[in-house]
């Protein structure tokens, strides 16, 4: 018996003695199927917030900073003190299945230890990558699985960990396409749409994405395409948005992704619930007990009806804290049938609407079979039918529920004129999600003589609607010409949606990233973001760009990082952009702004003002005013801020404050003879983005001063920052050396005026100009106290305080308002 010690790399510390004659992965592969390969966080991790689970709720918490020294201190620390003794001895068992009887099966497990952080192993990209290629070795290439990983590790360089090597990360997708892994086919047909790394081409895209849907297609039978579609649960979401989106509310320009957060009640001035309860509606939330069920005593309550279905619809669908549960949304809408229904004659208009909707959702759960197993269809109409009479007996309102109705007897009953009946009555309501077209799209095909309409045209309107597999059929008859004229690009296009949509086959990762983010494993949620990202699915670009670099705030130290990962997270946002995802495109430009790179965020800002990101058209104001990457212009910036006003005129105020200050320094630079600069650093005047807020302030002032007082602040190499080129700077320090020097420093010191002192001390125009304001504020507030002393007045200041004069009842009235600046 042999015995061999190995250590774990990187680390030299931890060394384990293996004494097995036989390969032991079947006892370690036993130990593995017997524990638990991962617990689930999205099942109540966290406590129900109420009405919400955002970010704040929801605990998700992204680490600004990335050390690659606590990265392994931590994988150290972990192996001293923390490492269970079945951690150790199945780590055991595989290294030495691996490393000493060259068995892929453990060498295969390894890695994925290290990427999935499996089993609560922690997650360690270079060993990861070490173990998949040597997997690749020994399988010859003949994996598409571990061949698709390696793609997307040469792609990323796993964010500074390898070298990117896009041949090598090329050369990976297509062998594992080729062995029929539809991901790599994914990730080739987005390469070739969008020219990313390769040339682009729209026919092979095509035809890649064409293949790929084929194959999603085939995977559903004709039931669950044509009649109960599955409901996919997805987490194709873009992290900021939990966080109201990548610029924050109210300058975003997307819509938000997170469609599955806990619902929102009603609000009370709603328009729509006032006309139906006739003007006098009374919510009193907050009926729901702290276990989570509804008593039925004190059913006096009006909001109660309310409570209970946007629980259940909670439950129903899931939300991204919480794991779906039809069963309990089930029993709570038949608990609310059995307690409920023999009122409906005394319940008030709103009441009856949410009751009905708790029978439409109820039908429907017994329609697709998603609580007990398989459909009910006996009690399913029960129901359907139920809701139509509460909602629609007194009220014009159309009730979800006719779809449902409608497909039952299109399908079950082949009653294609009742059917026909209930399609028409939610046609043109909010409750249609597209099924309605989809359905008389097929029909029309299959009846033409019942001139249902143009199934094309149709079947867009399926597609608009958000019908998933709708898009699959119209993209179908797109690329087939039906309207007679052909698009690549439109085909491409809504093949690649419907991959895209279909995210639980495509992307199965985007929930155990999400999972592994509430835990707080950022980096396990990093690499599992940047499968999809790679394959082109937006929101995970976004949310991989994120988790690599984000923006800080004001005031607030930029992140410490490697190069690699924020060139990666650049790289992300521009793909984003190019997906258009405006506010990408910003971000992109901010981050090549904050390092000093003013030519490619006025690039970036150019790209998304053309795309009307109000953010990024006052950027490029904001730039031309003080002359970053480009000359400085006046009347370019004024034209870019009132632009800004025809995008977001909530923008109002900052946008007339901006022009206004615009206005003074034109104004200023006349009087002065355009001896003011109104430029910022420059690349060459040791711009970091590492340097924390205050060490930016001070050297802005220190750069003020050198540029006001005339003193070179450049190489001959780089511009000025202004648009000003090295030649002319070249010229400007010649004719400085031509002219004949001051024969003594009192000399020099006579041609120093006021003004050059104040310049000197590094004073910018919107300083002065702002210190002028308060002093004439301060001054005149004291003018007017002193005459309405002197006069009498009643005089008031701004927090309504009353002044006296001698103690007697002042004359007349006048107030001073005093504005904080």
């Amino acid at each position: 018996m042999r015995a061999k010690k190995f250590t774990l790399a990187g680390i030299g510390l931890l060394t384990f003695s293996l004494t097995s004659a036989t390969d032991p992965w079947n006892q370690a592969n036993e130990m593995l199927r017997q524990a638990v390969k991962r617990t689930d966080p999205i099942s109540y991790p966290y406590p129900d917030s109420g009405n919400n689970d955002r970010l704040k709720d929801a605990a998700l918490y992204v680490p600004m900073d990335y050390y690659r020294e606590d990265q392994e201190r931590h994988y150290e620390l972990f192996w001293r003190e923390e490492a269970s003794e079945w951690q150790r001895t199945v780590y055991s068992l595989l290294a030495e299945s691996s490393d000493r009887y060259d068995n892929a099966d453990a060498t295969y497990t390894l890695a994925q230890l290290h990427l999935w952080g499996d089993y609560d192993f922690p997650h360690n990209k270079t060993l990861a990558f070490k173990y998949a290629s040597r997997f690749n070795e020994m399988t010859k290439w003949s994996n598409s699985s571990i061949l698709f990983d390696l793609g997307v590790m040469y792609s990323t360089g796993l964010f500074g960990y390898i070298p990117v090597d896009t041949v090598k990360s090329l050369l990976c997708y297509q062998v594992s396409a080729s062995l029929g892994d539809i991901r790599a086919k994914n990730v080739l047909a987005y390469k070739y749409y969008s020219g990313h790394n390769v040339p682009r081409d729209c026919n092979k895209a095509l035809l890649l994405y064409k293949e790929v849907a084929d194959e999603i297609r085939d995977s559903f039978s004709e039931e669950e395409w044509n009649i109960r579609f599955p409901y996919i649960e997805t987490y194709n979401v873009r992290i900021p948005d939990f966080s109201d989106g990548l610029l924050g509310k109210d300058l975003s320009s997307m819509d938000l992704t997170t469609k599955r957060v806990a619902s929102a009640r009603p609000d009370i001035t709603s328009s729509f619930l006032t006309q139906m309860n006739g003007g006098q509606i009374v919510l009193k939330f907050g009926s729901k007990s702290s276990g989570g069920a509804f008593s039925t005593e004190d059913d006096e309550s009006e909001d109660r009806l309310v409570d209970i279905y946007y629980t259940a619809w909670d439950d129903y669908r899931g939300t991204y804290t919480k794991a779906r549960d039809c069963e309990a949304s089930r029993k709570l809408l038949e608990l609310t049938f059995r307690a409920y229904d023999a009122d409906v004659p005394y319940m008030d208009n709103l009441q009856k609407f949410f009751y009905g909707r708790c029978l439409d959702l109820l039908g429907h759960i017994y329609f697709t079979g998603e609580a007990e197993g398989s459909p009910n269809i006996t009690l399913a109409e029960k129901y359907l039918q139920r809701s139509i009479e509460v909602i629609e007996k007194n009220s014009n309102l159309r009730c979800r529920s006719n779809i449902d109705l409608g497909l039952i007897n299109q399908y079950l009953y082949n009653n294609v004129t009742e059917a026909l009946r209930y399609y028409k009555k939610v046609s043109a309501t909010h409750s249609n999600d597209g099924t309605v077209e989809f359905q008389l799209a097929k029909l029309s095909r299959k009846y033409p003589e019942m001139e249902l309409g143009d199934p094309f045209g149709l079947m867009q309107t399926a597609h608009l609607l958000g019908h998933c597999h709708a898009t699959y059929e119209f993209a179908t008859m797109t690329e087939q010409s039906m309207n007679n004229r052909y698009s690549c690009e439109d085909s491409a296009y809504l093949y690649k949606k419907f991959v895209e949509d279909n995210e639980e086959i495509m992307a199965p990762q985007l929930k155990t990233a999400y999972g592994e983010l509430l835990r707080g494993n950022a980096e396990v949620a990093l690499w599992g973001y940047a499968l999809a990202a790679e394959q082109g699915f937006e929101p995970a670009q976004v949310s991989a760009a994120y988790i690599l670099y984000q923006l800080p705030c004001n005031l607030e130290d930029p992140p410490r990082t490697l190069p690699e990962r924020k060139q990666m997270a650049i790289s992300y946002y521009i793909r984003a952009f190019k997906q258009d995802n405006v506010d990408a495109g910003v971000v992109a430009g901010d981050i090549f702004y904050r390092m000093g790179n003013f030519s490619k965020a006025l690039s970036a800002y150019h790209s998304a003002a053309l795309k009307f990101s109000p953010q990024a058209i006052w950027n490029l104001g904001y730039m031309y005013e003080h002359g970053l990457g480009t000359e400085v212009d006046f009347h370019l910036a004024k034209r870019y801020y009132d632009q800004v006003l025809e995008h977001n005129s909530k923008l109002y105020l900052a946008v007339k404050l901006s022009v206004l200050k615009l206005r003074l320094k034109s104004w200023l630079t006349w009087v002065t003879n355009g001896r003011l600069k109104y430029g910022r650093m420059e690349d060459d005047d040791n711009v970091d983005d590492s340097d924390s807020w205050f060490e930016r302030v001070i050297k802005s002032f220190k750069k003020a001063g050198r540029e006001n007082s005339g003193i070179p602040t450049g190489t001959d190499a780089q511009s000025n920052g202004r648009g000003v080129p090295a030649q002319r700077q070249r010229q400007n320090q010649q004719q400085q050396e031509q002219q004949p020097q001051q024969p003594d420093r009192e000399q020099a010191q006579e041609h120093v005026t006021l003004w050059d002192r104040l310049e000197n001390l590094g004073l910018q125009p919107e300083d002065l100009m702002t210190i002028a304001f308060v002093l004439f504020i301060f001054l005149f507030s004291l003018i007017i106290r002193t005459l309405a002393a002197r006069r009498g007045w009643n005089v008031r200041n701004n927090n309504g305080m009353r002044i006296q004069i001698n103690g007697q009842r002042p004359r007349g009235n006048f107030d001073i308002q005093v504005f904080a600046i």
